[in-house]
């Protein structure tokens, strides 16, 4: 009987101990898979070699110089004056696309095509001073605008200061770039001198220069989330060696400042 009596101490005992063991391991297999969250959720791998995204980009320096000049020329009685002006049209807005190749956990290239449009007036307008027994008279208005596109095409080597698993990574870059002049158009415009309608007539465009070359520096960050999408700011310095357009006191600036936001992924 005690023989018999132990055998079935024994029989309860065993599931007893397997049910302890069971209680133990479900929270320890509970943690285990709270740990695996996060990893999957963030499968951001150690290096990405190739990146695609949309820039948008704002000039901080003007496209175009403003200015207004007026001279007066005594040999005709009353004097004469001429005054000429440079008025830029167009806001300073660029949108465009961009690759990044990795070449190393913290050296990349990156090549973007970036479309601004440009737009200035200029005009000249001739009259008669003033006089005792007359007012101004006007001998001549004439204004031209012209627009065209300026596409930009940096390409640029990127330096990361910490590694590809970090969320913020501040960056130098540097390289070369291109401008293109395209679509140029222009027109002119002559004013009536008995207060009618003015009279319109597209011309041929002026342009000084339809491609030119320069350096390029920047300053930025990117941010990375846990999908490898990246959001980036950076500050760009252009310096082309020559100018597109030149016309009168319209100049197009060599020296151009840039803001850029990219979405890369």
């Amino acid at each position: 009987m005690k023989a018999q009596h132990r055998q079935t101490i024994a029989g309860r005992g065993i599931p007893a101990v397997l049910s302890l063991v069971m209680l133990a391991l479900i929270p320890a297999s509970a943690a285990a898979q709270q740990d695996d969250g996060p990893r999957r959720r963030s499968p951001r791998v150690e290096f990405e070699r190739f990146a695609v995204g949309v820039r948008l980009g704002y000039q901080i320096t003007a496209q175009i110089t403003e200015g207004r000049d007026e001279q007066t020329s005594t040999s005709t009685n009353p004097p004469t004056k001429f005054t000429a002006t440079s008025e830029p049209q167009q806001d300073n807005w660029g949108i465009g696309a961009g690759v990044q190749v990795n070449i190393l956990p913290r050296w990349g290239v990156t090549a973007d095509l970036i479309a601004h449009s440009i737009r200035f007036k200029t005009g000249t307008r001739i009259e008669r001073t003033q006089t005792a027994t007359r007012g101004p008279q006007l001998l001549s208005n004439e204004f031209v605008v012209t627009e065209a596109n300026h596409w930009d095409i940096p390409i640029t080597v990127r330096y990361y200061l910490n590694g590809p698993r970090q969320r913020a990574r501040p960056f130098f870059s540097g390289g070369v770039g291109m401008r293109l002049v395209r679509n140029p158009q222009a027109r002119r415009e002559i004013g009536s001198l008995e207060g009618g309608e003015s009279e319109i007539v597209d011309i041929t465009p002026d342009v000084a220069n339809d491609r030119t070359m320069g350096l390029v520096g920047g300053i930025g960050f990117e941010l990375i989330d846990d999908v490898n999408l990246k959001l980036s700011v950076e500050g760009r310095y252009m310096r082309w060696q020559q100018k597109t357009f030149e016309i009168g006191l319209a100049n197009a600036l060599r020296n151009h400042v840039e803001i850029f936001v990219g979405l890369s992924f």
